[in-house]
């Protein structure tokens, strides 16, 4: 017996196509470039997505291939000289983070490093590390935080913990709100 991945259903109630945004902690996890009136798409919200980090060095980028990346782990970018070959090899080595509702970014290159995080081989959100044995963190809590631009408006940010909520966005009817817009959890 399988169980369906969880997922955000995101409904447009306006005249207006909505752009919207969804957050985990501070990780973004969908950008939705434009949901047609009246339409609705669903965001799978389960935790499975791939780091791939890209430097220059020299004059050349170098960029790694993607790991698969979840809550609780560490990625260290390192630049590995090979010596018979008179070239370097940049790579990410995971393990295991401090922080098991973050992901943490380390980088051991004098140059800075950034850190793309992506679903499905599609960019989300990037995090730079800017020198050597910094380190930064990605949180990616169980909150929710859902937002929607909808004809130039930006509506409130909502907050939820339900993985599968219904999130509608609709019309302001009262007078004094008349043409702005809201999120509201179904």
């Amino acid at each position: 017996m399988s169980t369906a991945s969880p997922n955000i259903t995101l409904i447009n109630d306006t005249a207006y196509v909505a752009q919207f945004v969804v957050r985990k902690g501070d990780q973004v996890i969908a950008r939705i470039p434009g949901v047609e009136p009246k339409g609705k798409i669903q965001v799978p919200t389960a935790d499975s997505y791939q780091v791939r980090a890209t430097t220059i060095l020299n004059k050349n980028t170098y960029q790694t291939a993607p790991k698969s990346a979840n809550p609780g782990d560490k990625f260290l970018a390192q630049v590995l000289q090979i010596s018979d070959q008179g070239t370097y090899d940049f790579q990410i080595v995971e393990g295991a983070g401090s922080k098991p509702d973050s992901m943490e970014f380390e980088s051991t290159t004098n140059t800075p490093v950034i850190f793309n995080v992506m679903k499905d081989g599609k960019p989300l959100q990037s995090v730079t590390v800017s020198d050597n044995f910094n380190s930064e963190s990605l949180y990616v809590g169980s909150n929710f935080y859902i937002y929607a631009v909808i004809n130039g408006v930006t509506t409130a940010t909502l907050n939820t913990n339900d993985g599968s909520a219904v999130i509608s966005a609709e019309n302001n009817t009262s007078a004094l709100e008349a043409d702005y817009f809201h999120l509201e959890l179904n």
